[in-house]
């Protein structure tokens, strides 16, 4: 696996800055979530936060994780989604949501950290009015290219 070395306090800026471009001031915060996720094979756990781009069908996805694997990494991902609402027979609005996404992995731990790029999809499934679960595939091309599969729920 190639690296890049950076200091911890180098990989903090940098996170904090993927974070705040990815957070424009006329985005719509709604819905933070919780889940764990399997990359390449390796357990993580993640938190998660959305911001609507003015309407329902835009948003930036913001996640944070731990990938405990034989060297502990986190990840930030800040990932685009193009969402698709379905409907139902009758065509009022149905209780699911559909998405592509694209977006961007930083990973760091103990020896350095990579830069990737993310693509996948993933849907929403409404349980509530105020809660919905969550289930994401998306595949990351980086150094350490690899498949990851998410699970969890909106709160």
């Amino acid at each position: 696996m190639k690296t890049t070395n950076f200091s911890w306090l180098t990989a903090i800026i940098l996170a904090l800055t993927l974070v705040a471009l990815a957070s424009p001031t006329f985005a719509e915060t709604r819905g933070w979530g919780a889940g764990i996720n399997i990359l390449d094979g390796d357990f993580g756990l993640q938190a998660r936060k959305d911001f609507w781009l003015g309407g329902d069908i835009s948003q930036i996805t913001g996640q944070a994780s731990v990938i405990f694997a034989n060297k502990t990494r986190f990840a930030l991902d800040i990932d685009y989604h193009f969402v698709i609402k379905s409907s139902n027979s009758d065509g009022t609005a149905g209780t699911s949501r559909f998405y592509p996404l694209v977006g961007l992995d930083f990973q760091f731990h103990g020896d350095g950290s990579n830069f990737g790029l993310n693509l996948g999809g993933g849907a929403n499934f409404m349980m509530t009015d105020k809660m919905a679960a969550f289930a994401e595939l998306k595949y990351v091309f980086s150094d350490w290219s690899g498949f990851g599969i998410g699970v969890g729920v909106y709160f």
